[in-house]
Order: structure tokens, then sequence, then C-alpha cells
């Protein structure tokens, strides 16, 4: 079988490409959210089904004030995860949103800094939550970002913040105000989603002047990250990227590699967890762009050295003998 030289967000058990950009690690968060219909991006342990931030939003709809938000938020959020990970804290003139991930159930285990990326990525949803809520920006409400992180290194998430950041804190914390808790929302009625929530990031992070300066990272890998988003064409690819064809090849063969090399990987990728998750090979070719299932299936053998059917056999007959010896040793 083809072995991957490049994770995604969700898959092998890591928790995120330490090359994405915030604007690339929201965007692959956006499509995983659609694709394994699991609003933690498996992350978590214990999965939530798509649109279970639909509930959050419901419950916060009708809240009267920024604090009553906030409150209910954290405890859905709690209700949804089965744990007491969210609470609100109001300390003389300021009202925190704080996150204690210390038991929280991760589903990866890559250190302190993968963990403190996604926390972060976590502070970023729910300002941007509770900014669609109040219909305004609540960042000239916001005074201080905390993070767990020990020490900042390169900016990452944190460089979205606008506001001093503090680090070493005890949990992840947004410092608002104490006078936002009373702010009304502009507008009520409005139920929100996980993707409106990362439709606003993404437009945030897009603009010429957004709180985000990234590094140029390889070429190879914004090349990987395009043909993740689905855009498999190179020409589109290219365009994408600021360069002709004829550049993109060149500079590309100068890595190494090549567009049909890095295409045949990320399908390669993308098919064997649709596969895993339980997808037909049907579905998973029609998901996949390919004129049909026989192409699919030449294709996939090509990079695996198995067929689309006989591989979801396998990871069946391996699901089986897992649950039965779970259930052996549970007697």
């Amino acid at each position: 079988m083809v072995q991957d030289k490049h994770h995604d967000p969700v898959h092998d058990g890591q928790a995120i490409d330490p090359d994405l950009t915030p604007y690339e690690y929201f965007k692959m968060m956006r499509i995983r959210l659609a694709e394994i219909e699991d609003e933690t991006c498996a992350l978590s342990t214990r999965p939530l089904l798509l649109g279970a931030t639909n509930l959050v939003g419901e419950r916060i709809r009708d809240a009267a004030s920024l604090g009553d938000a906030m409150r209910l938020s954290a405890q859905t959020y709690n209700l949804l995860h089965g744990g007491n990970y969210n609470r609100i804290e109001r300390q003389g003139s300021r009202i925190l949103y704080r996150i204690d991930d210390a038991e929280f159930p991760f589903a990866f285990d890559d250190g302190p800094s993968m963990r403190a990326t996604v926390m972060e990525g976590v502070m970023i949803f729910v300002h941007t939550l509770l900014s669609l809520w109040a219909g305004r920006e609540l960042t000239p409400h916001l005074r201080a970002v905390h993070s767990r992180r020990a020490r900042r290194g390169t900016d990452g998430m944190l460089g979205y913040w606008s506001v001093p950041v503090r680090l070493g804190a005890p949990a992840y914390m947004l410092e608002y105000v104490g006078t936002a808790a009373e702010l009304a929302p502009a507008a009520r009625g409005q139920t929100l989603n996980s993707i409106d929530v990362y439709d606003r990031i993404l437009a945030v992070l897009a603009r010429p002047d957004g709180p985000v300066t990234t590094k140029r990272r390889d070429l190879v890998s914004r090349v990987r990250s395009k043909l993740e988003t689905g855009m498999d064409d190179q020409s589109q690819v290219a365009r994408a990227l600021g360069m002709s064809v004829a550049s993109l090849r060149r500079r590309l063969l100068e890595s190494g590699c090549n567009f049909r090399q890095l295409r045949a990987e990320t399908l390669d990728r993308r098919a064997r967890r649709l596969l895993e998750a339980g997808r037909s090979p049907e579905a998973v070719a029609d998901l996949l762009g390919f004129a049909d299932g026989r192409s699919f299936s030449r294709a996939f053998k090509q990079w695996t050295g198995t067929t689309p059917a006989r591989f979801a056999a396998d990871v069946l007959s391996e699901n089986v003998l897992h649950d039965c010896a779970s259930a052996s040793s549970t007697r």
C-alpha cells in the first residue's frame, strides 16, 4: 500500500499538519466537517454528530445579552462533550470564557504544542460564534487571550489576535471587558451553525488586512493544501497559486515531484479515509470525481495494490475482530 508522506489534520491520529497556516487549517476543518460528519473533525474520542453546533446556535439564538449567550453556549458544549470543560467566570471588571482541556478526551497524542494549537483554534471558533450571535465584531470588547502554551515560538493561531496574548495560563480563556456581558444582539432570530462560523473565520483570514501574517511555505505543501480542498485541475491550482502551469511544473520538478503524483497521493488518502468510514466504492468514486466505479477501481488498485471492495472488506473484518476482542476482554 502507498505510504503517506504528508498528513492532514485528522488522519492517522495526528492532530494537525504543522505546516498548515491558520487559513489552511480552518479550510481543512471545514472540509472534514462535511466529509466525516463529525463536528470535532476526529480530534476527540467522543465524536459530535454533524449539526451539534446548530443546537448551540439554537440555544443562544434568543439570549438577551452576551453574558447569557456565553453561559448558554458553555453549558450546551459541556452537555455535548459530556464533561465540564467550559465555564464563564466574572472577575472584577472582566468576564472570562474559560475552556479547560486538562481532562478532554483528545483522539491524538502529539504533545502539548499540538494540543495548544487545536485549543487556540477552538478559542477563535468560540469568539467568532459569539460575534456572529452579536451581529458585530466583539474584538473591541476583548481584553486579552490566554493560552496554556508555555512559549510562543511561531505565531500560528496566536497571530490571529490583535489583543495581548498571555501564555502559561491554567486554561484557555477569552477575556472580555465586564461591560460586554450586557451587550444585546444587533438582531435576533438567526440560528448559527459550524459552517457559518468557519466561513466567517476564513473570510477574516483571507482579507488583505486580516489578522494573520503567514510565512510562505514550500510549494509542495501549498499544492497539497489546494488539492485537499477538491481543486484537482493543474491549471486551476496554478491560478490559485498565482503562477503559470509551466512555472508550477518546473518548480514541482525542482522539488522532486510532479502534480500527477501529488494528486494521486491526495486522492489515495481521501479514498481510503472514506472507505474506512463505511462509504461504498461507488459513493467514493462519485465523491472523488471519477467517471465511474471501474475507473476508480483501476486507479485505487494502482495506488494501493488492491481493489476498493477488497480494501473495504478488510477494514470491516479488522473492525469485527477488534470488536470481538474488546467484548472478550470485558467478560
